[in-house]
């Protein structure tokens, strides 16, 4: 499964979503889970996996521009805003990620 996350991330390098079967995720509004901040390279991907498998999580993946690493993250999908937001604040995070348009929510 590694390596099939990481041909993912190969060829979105942008960034992306996926469930747990490897299906792109493209509805709803993405939040990071706090135990997978600061998650890159192999060792980092390793961590996301073992945590969204425990947890039923997603598993995306980004680039970060100003340092040029590429993230791993485990992520909950929610299809409300509001509690999209609610959970976000509750992660610590500075923003959200709306599937449906393609853009990040600033919290």
């Amino acid at each position: 499964m590694i390596e099939a996350l990481k041909e993912i991330a190969k060829q979105n390098p942008q960034g992306f979503t996926v469930d747990l079967n490897l299906n792109p995720v493209t509805s709803g509004y993405v939040i990071a889970v706090p135990e997978t901040q600061n998650c890159f390279g192999d060792q980092g991907l390793e961590k996301v996996l073992e945590i969204a498998r425990d947890n039923g999580y997603c598993i995306g993946g980004w680039l970060n521009r100003e340092n040029g690493r590429f993230y791993w993250d485990a992520s909950l999908i929610v299809r409300d805003l509001e509690e999209a937001k609610e959970i976000g604040r509750k992660f610590n995070q500075i923003a959200i990620f709306d599937l449906d348009e393609q853009r990040e929510i600033w919290l």
